[in-house]
């Protein structure tokens, strides 16, 4: 199963900044603020599972997208991950914040009245990008058109400090991502409380 988040058409992801710079020979250094809305139902549905990125497409104009695939000509990694969390309840919600539903490879769609909404800060770079790719990006003006995660049994690591990012506790879900941009989803504690690892 894949997850495809398109970020011009999916309501539970709004962008408010991002910069897509290419650095020759061979990466693409990129920075990203928004807002993610989420649900305890939504966050079920991949509980146990890790959202692992394997392609980004970036738009490079109206007619023009590249792809760049993460699993055999380029690896995404991942520098800082800032997170702030506003609580599930509707009246804690920063105007203009829906309640919206999210949907999977699949097609299954979930909603729940008590989202969570996560604003956040993200910086990284695509390394080993082919130079075609590469001189594709660098002629156009490029945005972050979408992503697609494959979902995985959860990722093991070998315990180093370094491959965890950032780990939060959110809608009794622990959410752990990762430096090469996996996200694993497990059984967490009940209510917010977040951990800079």
């Amino acid at each position: 199963m894949s997850v495809h988040v398109d970020i011009g058409e999916n309501r539970t992801v709004r962008l408010t900044d991002e910069r897509i710079e290419c650095r020759p020979p061979n990466r693409v250094a990129f920075a990203a603020e928004g807002v993610i809305t989420v649900t305890r139902e939504l966050l079920g549905e991949f509980e146990g599972a890790s959202l692992k990125p394997v392609r980004v497409d970036i738009s490079v104009d109206e007619s023009r997208t590249v792809r760049t695939d993460l699993e055999k000509e380029a690896s995404l990694r991942l520098e800082t991950v800032d997170v702030g969390v506003e609580t599930p309840n509707t009246d804690d919600l920063s105007p203009g914040m829906d309640t919206v539903s999210a949907s999977s490879g699949d097609g299954t769609e979930s909603t729940d009245a008590s989202p969570g909404a996560i604003a956040f800060s993200v910086e990284g770079a695509i390394v080993d990008v082919p130079m075609e790719t590469l001189d594709l990006i660098t002629d156009g003006s490029p945005s972050l058109e979408s992503v697609v995660f494959a979902v995985d049994d959860p990722v093991r690591t070998d315990g180093g400090s370094d491959d965890v990012v950032f780990s939060l506790g959110l809608l009794g879900h622990r959410i752990t991502i990762y430096r090469n941009g996996a996200i694993d989803v497990g059984t967490g504690e009940n209510g917010v409380d977040i951990d800079f690892l």
